[in-house]
Protein backbone atom coordinates (compact mmCIF):
# COMPACT_ATOMS: atom_id res chain seq x y z
CA UNK A 1 0.00 0.00 0.00
CA UNK A 2 2.84 2.34 0.84
CA UNK A 3 4.33 1.83 -2.60
CA UNK A 4 1.05 2.75 -4.28
CA UNK A 5 0.70 5.97 -2.26
CA UNK A 6 4.33 6.89 -2.98
CA UNK A 7 3.79 6.23 -6.68
CA UNK A 8 0.64 8.40 -6.71
CA UNK A 9 2.45 11.25 -4.90
CA UNK A 10 5.37 11.07 -7.34
CA UNK A 11 2.98 11.04 -10.30
CA UNK A 12 1.16 14.09 -8.93
CA UNK A 13 4.47 15.92 -8.43
CA UNK A 14 5.50 15.10 -11.98
CA UNK A 15 2.19 16.43 -13.34
CA UNK A 16 2.45 19.63 -11.30
CA UNK A 17 6.03 20.17 -12.49
CA UNK A 18 4.99 19.68 -16.12
CA UNK A 19 2.06 22.08 -15.67
CA UNK A 20 4.36 24.72 -14.19
CA UNK A 21 6.83 24.34 -17.07
CA UNK A 22 4.04 24.73 -19.63
CA UNK A 23 2.67 27.75 -17.80
CA UNK A 24 6.12 29.34 -17.85
CA UNK A 25 6.48 28.63 -21.57
CA UNK A 26 3.09 30.22 -22.28
CA UNK A 27 3.98 33.20 -20.11
CA UNK A 28 7.25 33.69 -21.99
CA UNK A 29 5.47 33.50 -25.35
CA UNK A 30 2.90 36.06 -24.23
CA UNK A 31 5.69 38.34 -23.02
CA UNK A 32 7.49 38.00 -26.35
CA UNK A 33 4.37 38.83 -28.34
CA UNK A 34 3.63 41.80 -26.08
CA UNK A 35 7.18 43.11 -26.51
CA UNK A 36 6.96 42.70 -30.29
CA UNK A 37 3.75 44.73 -30.31
CA UNK A 38 5.29 47.45 -28.17
CA UNK A 39 8.31 47.57 -30.48
CA UNK A 40 6.01 47.83 -33.51
CA UNK A 41 4.07 50.65 -31.86
CA UNK A 42 7.32 52.51 -31.09
CA UNK A 43 8.44 52.15 -34.71
CA UNK A 44 5.06 53.36 -35.97
CA UNK A 45 5.18 56.36 -33.65
CA UNK A 46 8.70 57.27 -34.79
CA UNK A 47 7.69 56.97 -38.45
CA UNK A 48 4.59 59.07 -37.83
CA UNK A 49 6.63 61.79 -36.12
CA UNK A 50 9.15 61.78 -38.97
CA UNK A 51 6.37 62.14 -41.54
CA UNK A 52 4.66 64.87 -39.51
CA UNK A 53 7.82 66.94 -39.13
CA UNK A 54 8.62 66.63 -42.84
CA UNK A 55 5.10 67.80 -43.70
CA UNK A 56 5.46 70.74 -41.31
CA UNK A 57 8.84 71.66 -42.81
CA UNK A 58 7.19 71.71 -46.25
CA UNK A 59 4.46 73.94 -44.83
CA UNK A 60 7.13 76.32 -43.46
CA UNK A 61 8.74 76.47 -46.92
CA UNK A 62 5.35 77.04 -48.57
CA UNK A 63 4.68 79.86 -46.12
CA UNK A 64 8.08 81.37 -46.92
CA UNK A 65 7.38 81.13 -50.66
CA UNK A 66 3.99 82.78 -50.25
CA UNK A 67 4.89 85.45 -47.67
CA UNK A 68 8.61 86.05 -48.21
CA UNK A 69 9.30 85.35 -44.54
CA UNK A 70 9.04 82.51 -42.08
CA UNK A 71 6.00 82.20 -39.79
CA UNK A 72 6.36 84.09 -36.52
CA UNK A 73 5.30 81.01 -34.60
CA UNK A 74 3.66 77.64 -35.01
CA UNK A 75 0.20 79.15 -34.48
CA UNK A 76 0.68 81.27 -37.61
CA UNK A 77 1.84 78.19 -39.53
CA UNK A 78 -1.16 76.30 -38.20
CA UNK A 79 -3.51 78.95 -39.55
CA UNK A 80 -1.71 79.14 -42.91
CA UNK A 81 -1.63 75.38 -43.48
CA UNK A 82 -5.05 74.68 -41.93
CA UNK A 83 -3.60 71.97 -39.70
CA UNK A 84 -3.49 71.32 -35.98
CA UNK A 85 0.02 71.30 -34.56
CA UNK A 86 0.99 69.91 -31.16
CA UNK A 87 3.16 72.89 -30.30
CA UNK A 88 4.53 71.22 -27.17
CA UNK A 89 6.62 68.69 -29.09
CA UNK A 90 8.33 70.96 -31.63
CA UNK A 91 11.13 73.46 -31.35
CA UNK A 92 10.67 76.21 -33.95
CA UNK A 93 13.00 79.08 -34.84
CA UNK A 94 11.15 81.86 -36.69
CA UNK A 95 14.42 83.48 -37.80
CA UNK A 96 15.57 80.45 -39.78
CA UNK A 97 12.36 78.49 -40.20
CA UNK A 98 14.01 75.42 -38.64
CA UNK A 99 11.73 72.91 -37.00
CA UNK A 100 12.75 69.97 -34.84
CA UNK A 101 11.25 67.57 -32.34
CA UNK A 102 11.97 68.41 -28.74
CA UNK A 103 13.85 65.59 -27.07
Amino acid sequence: MRIIITAIVLLCLALVTQSCKKANEVSEKVSDVAQQRLDAMDKAKALSQKTDIENLRHAVQNFYSAEGRYPNDLAELEQFASVTIDKGIYKYDPKTGSLALMQ
